[in-house]
């Protein structure tokens, strides 16, 4: 009888515990695919998290101190174009989601009451589209002309369907249409109006210019602000880089520890389920140490015994991969949809898994066996039956 149906057939007669190595086999893969499959969403959650704090890098004119930069008198600017320079180039990968913006407070502002208020406007560009770069989600605020987004502490003086009226920089009284009055927590933007770039650059007499870039900095292996500076500064010399460090380091550090968490667990889970599966195949060989000994009594090399073990552990960590991949992607998809917010539609099979498993748990599995298959063939056959 071939080594194949030897195999088949004790796993049938012992049907039992075959089927308790196959469950560990199974639950140690559903286990491993599924943390990673949800370490994977939960790494685009926590992006996605992560990026509602918003960019977290800002470019100005050179030389521009930020304690003036809200000071209405400050008018240092630079044009629009610089935004687009650094959007078609094919070499410049340092930041994503370039923002170009024109801010600046304006004092005197008359709510509809007839009481004044020193307001931020905020004009927005479009984000630049970067063709070299891969697309991604966008994160700019774009606004249509002729409308303005309010801020909270702004919205609050003036009354619902009514325009949004501002005296520009030509003594012109310009409405707007609110197509949206912001929650509270937008920081200085509660104080102030969003509206189209061009808009604001057309009141302000302010045609082509913006003060402002901001821009989503890249984790960088030579440092985030050192490697966006020496790119920027290639093309646009005369633009300063500043970084909102708080945010970057929040979305760096939360990125570190997902990566170590996964690569502490499932290494973990997988010498876990060694362990139990090399107890698991002692025991399984000690309860055929008669029929070992009938084999070797028999004539049967050694090399034919450690194959009866080990032939039963590659079946089984290849059958278990199968199934733990399946029933662990589905544990993935059914809870990661109760457990995320934005990314749960992400969730899908990762068939690479399923061929990495398909090579892998053999292989391991085979390995656990491997102790007690070099048990097996030392015992001497004569002691065993002289035993029966």
């Amino acid at each position: 009888m071939n080594l194949f149906r030897l195999i088949i057939k004790e796993a049938g007669y012992r049907s039992v515990s075959t089927l308790i190595i196959l469950l560990t086999v199974v639950i140690a893969t559903l286990v491993a695919i599924s943390i990673f499959t949800m370490s994977k969403a939960s790494e685009d959650e926590t992006r996605k998290i992560m990026r509602e704090q918003g960019l977290n890098l800002f470019l100005f004119p050179k030389g521009t101190e930020t304690i003036d930069f809200f000071s209405y008198d400050y008018s240092a600017t630079f044009d629009e174009e610089y935004v687009d320079i650094l959007a078609n180039s094919e070499t410049f990968d340092a930041v994503r989601h370039l923002v170009g913006m024109l801010q600046l407070i304006v004092p005197g502002w008359e709510d509809p009451q007839g009481r004044k208020h020193n307001i931020l406007l905020v004009g927005y560009k479009d984000e630049a589209i970067q063709p070299y770069l891969n697309r991604q989600e966008l994160m700019g605020t774009d606004v249509e002309r002729g409308t303005v987004r309010l801020g909270f502490d702004i919205s609050r003086f003036i009354p619902e369907e009514s325009l949004f009226r501002i005296r520009g920089e030509d003594g012109n009284i310009h409405e707007f249409l609110i197509t949206e009055r912001m929650e509270e927590g937008r920081g200085m933007l509660d104080q102030g109006v969003a509206m189209n770039l061009q808009d604001m650059q057309g009141m302000m007499n302010m045609s082509g210019k913006i003060n402002k870039i901001e821009a989503l900095g890249c984790v960088c292996h030579d440092g985030r602000v050192i490697n966006a500076r020496r790119q920027i500064n290639q093309f646009l010399p005369d633009v300063e880089v500043k970084e909102l460090a708080s945010i970057a380091n929040a979305r760096e550090n939360q990125r570190l520890m997902m990566n170590k968490y996964g690569s502490f667990i499932i290494p973990f889970v997988i010498f876990a389920s060694l362990l139990i599966s090399g107890f698991l195949f002692y025991e399984n060989v000690k309860s055929r140490k008669y029929e070992i000994g009938v084999l070797l009594a028999l004539g049967s090399g050694r090399g034919k015994v450690i194959g009866l073990i080990l032939g039963k552990a590659f079946m089984l960590g290849f059958t278990g991969a199968i199934l733990g991949f399946f029933a662990g992607t589905g544990i993935a998809d059914y809870f990661g949809r109760e457990v995320f917010e934005f990314t749960a539609q992400n969730i899908r099979p990762r068939w690479n898994l399923l061929f990495t498993g398909m090579a892998l748990s053999p292989f391991i599995f085979m390995l656990a066996s491997w102790i007690p298959a070099l048990i097996a063939v030392r015992w001497d056959p004569a002691k065993i039956l002289s035993d029966t």
